[in-house]
């Protein structure tokens, strides 16, 4: 399997597991809960834990390809922080709503805003394409606005803002077609140029 087939599979089983996570999550509302607060019944934990499990796959496919490409150097140290931020959501639950905020909660936002801030971060640097730039572009702008509205529950433990939920679901989503995409451009960048240079044929010179 190709790394973009393996990027590809990884997303699909994403998405299959966050639409599950609606319907194993004990009710919670898509549109004024997170995705977070599925964790609050056994089968919404074990479809939020696949849906990481399933970007940590796709983070070490887009690595795989990215490996030999130009700022590698940078993408795949980043690729790896957004990969433990994903383990970091699923080890540290966040805390059921209305309670205290304690310590795991405050690791589980962090990572949850790592998860959000770091793939419009690799778009770019991976970009070859306008197509991926404006991805990317647009990617990161609603994380901004997100993470400002959603600053004061995740550094003070206040109440999320109305709608918040369904805010989340559309950057998630902006983030999964940001991943297809970064998988396209990378698939489709040439190898590099001491892999595919050719060596000079002598001329012979006649007698």
């Amino acid at each position: 399997m190709t790394g973009r087939s393996l990027a590809r599979a990884g997303i699909a089983i994403a998405v299959l597991a966050g639409l599950a996570t609606h319907l194993a999550g004990g009710g919670i509302d898509p549109i004024h809960q997170m995705l977070s607060d599925s964790v609050m019944s056994v089968p919404g934990a074990v479809m939020l834990g696949t849906a990481c499990a399933a970007l940590v796959m796709v983070a070490g496919a887009l690595a795989a390809m990215t490996r030999g490409q130009r700022r590698a150097r940078l993408v795949v140290p980043l690729l790896g922080v957004w990969a433990a931020a994903l383990v970091a959501i699923v080890v540290f639950p966040t805390n059921p709503p209305g309670t205290e905020l304690d310590n795991a909660a405050v690791a589980h936002r962090y990572g949850a805003a790592l998860t959000a801030v770091v793939p419009p971060i690799v778009g770019l640097l991976a970009a070859r394409t306008r197509r991926l730039r404006t991805v990317s572009w647009l990617t990161a702008g609603a994380a901004g606005l997100f993470g400002a509205a959603h600053a004061p529950a995740v550094l003070f433990g206040n109440d999320v803002v109305p709608y918040a939920g369904l805010a989340e679901r559309v950057l998630f989503g902006l983030i999964l077609v940001l991943l297809w995409e970064t998988a396209r451009d990378l698939s489709a960048r040439p190898a590099p140029a001491a892999l595919t240079e050719s060596r000079p044929v002598p001329l012979k010179v006649a007698a």
